[in-house]
């Protein structure tokens, strides 16, 4: 009983920790989460997610005319700038339908991002192409050297 009674103490006591060192008490889970939420143009960003070199983002500003918004930026491009860099804003007044906008332009870039993994080249084709075609020679080749006549 008395083992029980000590463990629920420390889980307690980290808790306390926790919750008195971070900023927002969403992560009880022992790692320190001190990060000062992103913002862009007074839009505070609520969730993120990155696919491919894109990074798509969903933010809320409760003191603007459209209070929602979705943007896109370049991750490979900001990273060499040293600076976020968001385009493409779509605004809504409702919270429902920037999140549905956020995870439709994220599920698009998923597709896109797959479909150009599995497509392959155009230099890759035309290699492949040409090695098919050699392959192709040299089998029609040896069926005529195998007896058949021309004419």
């Amino acid at each position: 009983m008395k083992i029980k009674q000590t463990l629920e103490e420390k889980e307690n006591n980290l808790k306390t920790v926790e919750l008195s060192t971070e900023q927002n008490a969403n992560m009880i889970d022992g790692i320190p989460n001190n990060e000062s939420p992103r913002n862009n143009q007074g839009y505070v960003i609520l969730e993120s997610e990155v696919v491919g070199h894109m990074e798509y983002v969903f933010a809320e500003n409760s003191k603007a005319p459209q209070p929602y918004v979705t943007w896109a930026r370049n991750v490979t491009n900001d990273e060499q700038s040293g600076r976020e860099n968001f385009f493409w804003g779509h605004y809504f007044c409702g919270k429902e339908a920037a999140k549905e906008d956020f995870y439709k332009r994220v599920g698009e870039e998923q597709e896109r991002v797959s479909f150009k993994k599995e497509r392959p080249s155009l230099i890759e084709s035309l290699k492949r192409h040409q090695e098919e075609v050699a392959h192709n020679g040299r089998e029609s080749v040896s069926e005529r050297g195998r007896g058949g006549t021309e004419r």
